[in-house]
């Protein structure tokens, strides 16, 4: 009964979709890049270009050595890798698309995380950067991330979307660049102003040398990572999906204490999956908020009553 409750928006869509394709005629576009310069693990320079550039992609492309070596790695050596990144991508790009339109930001700025995390919520670095955004405690907290022994809200997926984005744009209202205000992201604005004073210049080009290894190589990442995740299918990649409960999901608001176990026991759902879904709360715990806690649930599960 749940999985048909769950289920029949989906149906619905799905009508809707099929009444209207059945009666509007429509005109799509396909790119005119040959197939003979894309294969399962190769593409030209023309038809990387191409394809980037048919997209408006947010900052000039330059098909180098290093994003030629992250395209290779990400289609022909790590194949496994990127359609697990591929699948895994079910669950969160709604949550960061929704926040790019809102905040009015490129469209790109969705790959950052798959970067950064890998698309693990839990991921921590040897420096003590955590989260989908990959947050240094002192960061998260100036964008308003609450951090204490219940609550890592860098481990929220959508709270710290909330807050990965608005430093994005920050930066990119410092720099006026997507390239500096990404590799300040990475690095932090103060090696980038170092940088930027030792050339005496202001483009990441230029600046480039001046920059830690990782930052050199981290816009050929940004533009190879965009890359394959729009055009995947060109290479035969196919993403490797999460199980139903974790591709399918919402988001729900909850003002009053609870528990996980209660959430669980309520929709009806696995605690594991809960757990999965929600590991910001260390403890299990949701605390009270006025201006509410976000809770992510498979669509499948009974609806919250909880306040």
């Amino acid at each position: 009964m749940n999985l048909l409750k769950g289920a029949m928006p989906f149906l619905l869509i799905l009508i809707s979709l099929s009444i209207n394709a059945n009666s509007v005629k429509t005109n799509i576009s396909f790119p005119t890049t040959s197939f003979h310069q894309i294969s399962k693990t190769k593409v030209s320079k023309k038809a990387f270009v191409e394809l980037l550039e048919k997209r408006s992609f947010l900052m000039e492309i330059e098909y180098d050595k290093n994003v030629k070596k992250f395209v290779k790695k990400y289609i022909a050596k790590d194949r496994i890798g990127t359609e697990l990144l591929l699948g895994r991508q079910t669950t969160f790009l709604p949550i960061f698309e929704k926040y790019i339109n809102k905040f009015q930001l490129p469209r790109e700025l969705k790959n950052l995380p798959i970067i950064e995390s890998a698309l693990n919520p839990n991921a921590e670095s040897q420096v003590g950067a955590k989260g989908l955004w990959q947050f240094m405690p002192s960061t998260g907290r100036m964008y308003d991330l609450t951090i204490n022994d219940y609550v890592d809200e860098r481990c929220d997926p959508v709270k710290s979307t909330i807050a990965g984005l608005s430093y994005l744009k920050d930066l990119y209202s410092k720099y006026g660049d997507w390239k500096l205000a990404i590799a300040s992201y990475n690095c932090g604005p103060g090696r980038v102003d170092r940088a930027i004073r030792k050339a005496g210049k202001s483009s990441f080009n230029d600046i480039k040398k001046y920059l830690p290894k990782e930052t050199q190589e981290y816009i050929a990442k940004f533009i190879a990572t965009s890359y394959v995740m729009d055009n995947y299918f060109f290479h035969d990649l196919r993403p490797i999906y999460p199980i139903y409960t974790l591709q399918f999901v919402k988001v729900v608001k909850l003002y009053k204490r609870t528990s996980l176990k209660k959430i669980a026991k309520q929709t009806g759902m696995n605690i594991d999956i809960i757990q999965k879904l929600n590991p910001s709360y260390r403890k299990g715990i949701i605390p009270p908020s006025a201006e509410g806690n976000f809770i992510i649930i498979p669509i499948f599960g009974e609806d919250l009553s909880i306040g």
